[in-house]
């Protein structure tokens, strides 16, 4: 390979370098030029309804992104122990660390990209670019791959909880369902039975007047007459043999309570009596007391 050759050669990777320097220049300076439009839009809410005219549409807000990054954070989220290591294969059984694990998986993954900026970056400088390149690309798909496992471990758990409960709801349903039904059932047979009782005693009424009227249609109706006014009678003569008694009964009802009210006037005449003697023999004695020291 002669002087030529080569000089060619290191101009093309010179090249090559320039241009993805340039090319991470002018992403960086979009994105911060993007970030101090989004916070000059968010500090200054006002301006921006002050100059909207009536009537107008609003423009839209820009879509909200992950907040920026400390140093501080950026090297602790380094310096812990891999996803895989913090999460291992089957290490999740609870809504808890599963929703723990996407969240870290989260932080993992801004610390991954902002490794690769960085990783980058360092890359150009160096003679030997596109081989730092792919390494860099390496460690961040070997990141990304991690990342990858426990973030699929964690939603595979969330749905299969998701799942389970569905199903079980799905079951305490079908359980409630089945339990109405078999009611609804027994409450139509017990409304089935009741029926048929009813319908069976009114038959056996029914028959029952039948019979009557099958045994008196050959009595004539005056017999009927005669025997319903005898039957009067008999009740009329039993009420007349019960008057005397029921006559007596009252007057000595009335006595007992005559008595009664008697006896209860004499316990009271004899109480008054007994509390006038009982005042007259103590004032006599406190005139006895008076009359004794004056004697004296």
């Amino acid at each position: 390979m002669d002087k030529n050759h080569m000089q060619g050669l290191f101009a093309d990777a010179k090249g090559v370098t320039s241009s993805l320097c340039g090319l991470m220049l002018a992403l960086a300076s979009a994105a911060c030029a993007a970030q101090a439009q989004g916070t000059a839009t968010a500090g200054a809410p006002s301006a921006v309804a002050a100059t909207t005219t009536p009537g107008a549409t609003a423009p839209a807000a820009p879509a909200t992104t992950a907040a920026p990054m400390s140093r501080e954070r950026f090297d602790e989220l380094e310096a812990r122990a891999p996803i895989t290591t913090r999460f291992p294969a089957g290490s999740i059984k609870s809504d808890e660390v599963a929703q723990q694990a996407l969240d870290q998986a989260a932080e993992d993954r801004q610390a991954v990209e902002l490794r690769y900026i960085l990783d980058q970056r360092a890359c150009y400088p160096k003679f030997l670019v596109a081989d730092c390149l792919e390494a860099a690309r390496d460690r961040k798909r070997l990141a990304e791959k991690r990342i990858k496992q426990v973030e699929y471990e964690a939603k595979v758990f969330q749905r299969q909880t998701t799942v389970d409960d569905r199903d079980r709801s799905l079951a305490e349903q079908r359980a409630k369902d089945e339990q109405d039904a078999a009611r609804r059932l027994q409450e139509q047979k017990e409304k089935e039975a009741s029926s048929a009782r009813k319908v069976q005693e009114s038959n056996a009424k029914n028959q029952e007047v039948q019979q009557r009227i099958d045994q008196n249609k050959d009595v004539p109706a005056d017999y009927r007459v005669r025997q319903h006014e005898a039957e009067v009678r008999r009740q009329q003569a039993e009420e007349a043999a019960r008057a005397p008694e029921r006559a007596a009964n009252a007057a000595q009802r009335q006595r007992r309570i005559q008595e009664a009210e008697e006896h209860r006037l004499e316990v009271e005449r004899k109480k008054a009596e007994n509390e006038r003697e009982r005042a007259e023999r103590k004032k006599n004695q406190q005139d006895s007391q008076t009359t004794a020291p004056a004697a004296r």
